[in-house]
């Protein structure tokens, strides 16, 4: 068996691609595959694979099924006992970054997760990790922050963000629901604080290794228009839905006014189409929600 897969997905990403393939091509510790799982783009990214990488296995879907699906293509194309899930705007810095994985996987069997340092682009953190919190809040630990020593420290937290993560395949194969280790419903944003989610309760560590270094420029996650306003408002309750305590299900009415309820009113003024849309979509899916929380309790 392959020790460390790459799992890459792309989508409209000529600009992107190669300087993330090039990071992963120059480490000393060589994957033993990389996939890229390209969602249909219109671009020139499938022919600069093709051309430029011809040891890089490539999957063309014929329209755009989300990351989460894409990334579930690639876990089940591959054979690593770890994976490493990458954005297509992400990239690896140094030339040891797998190596260094390899070694802080192996420490501890119980680690099913690990979550490099992330810059972005001008120098400061991009993500540390995810937290969540009592009102089941969201967000990027020390996001915008200028790096520091406290920073230097591996610990261990709630959740690992998506764009530069080294999964194990046994907490992986744990936590999926039916076919599914990322949930496909979600198309984009929240998968990874959804599976954070579930590996906490299968009892997997997550880990921030902070020796680990890469860069991410952002895209989805930092954009501000409706549809991803959509996105997060949906995923957030499909989220809570699959994962949520039932004693967390009895405060939430104390949650929802004095944290959701401002945000469902300005979504409301603001996007009333997607709003509505997000609504009708919590109330199909609740069933299917409901079916993958039984799966995974």
């Amino acid at each position: 068996m392959n020790l460390i897969s790459v799992i890459i997905v792309t989508h409209n990403s000529q600009t992107n691609i190669q300087a993330c393939l090039d990071t992963v091509l120059a480490q000393n510790y060589q994957a033993g595959e990389i996939v890229v799982i390209d969602n249909a783009s219109r671009d020139e990214t499938r022919e600069i694979v093709r051309n430029k990488y011809p040891g890089v296995v490539l999957i063309e879907n014929s329209q755009n099924y989300g990351y989460p699906k894409a990334l579930n293509q690639g876990i089940v194309k591959t054979q690593g006992e770890f994976i490493l899930c990458l954005n297509d705007d992400a990239r690896l810095a140094g030339v040891d970054f797998l190596t260094l994985a390899n070694e802080a996987m192996k420490k501890n069997q119980r680690i099913g997760v690990i979550q490099p340092k992330m810059f972005k682009p001008d120098g400061t953190i991009d993500t540390t990790g995810i937290c969540l919190t009592f009102l089941r809040r969201y967000y990027d630990l020390n996001s915008g922050k200028i790096d520091a020593p406290e920073l230097n420290i591996k610990k261990y937290i709630f959740g690992a963000c998506n764009a530069v993560v080294l999964y194990r395949r046994q907490a992986l194969e744990q936590v999926k629901q039916g076919q599914e280790y990322f949930d496909e419903d979600f198309f984009g944003l929240v998968e990874d604080v959804d599976l954070s989610w579930r590996m906490q309760k299968k009892s997997w560590a997550t880990l921030y290794e902070p020796e680990l270094v890469s860069v991410h420029m952002r895209g989805l996650s930092r954009r501000r228009d409706s549809f991803t306003q959509y996105l997060n408002m949906r995923n957030r309750y499909l989220m809570i839905i699959k994962n949520e305590s039932l004693v967390g299900f009895l405060r939430y009415p104390f949650v929802f006014l004095i944290y959701d309820l401002w945000r469902v009113l300005l979504m409301l003024i603001i996007n009333p189409k997607y709003f509505f849309q997000a609504v009708y979509q919590i109330v199909v899916l609740l069933p299917k929600m409901f079916n993958k929380r039984r799966i995974i309790t």
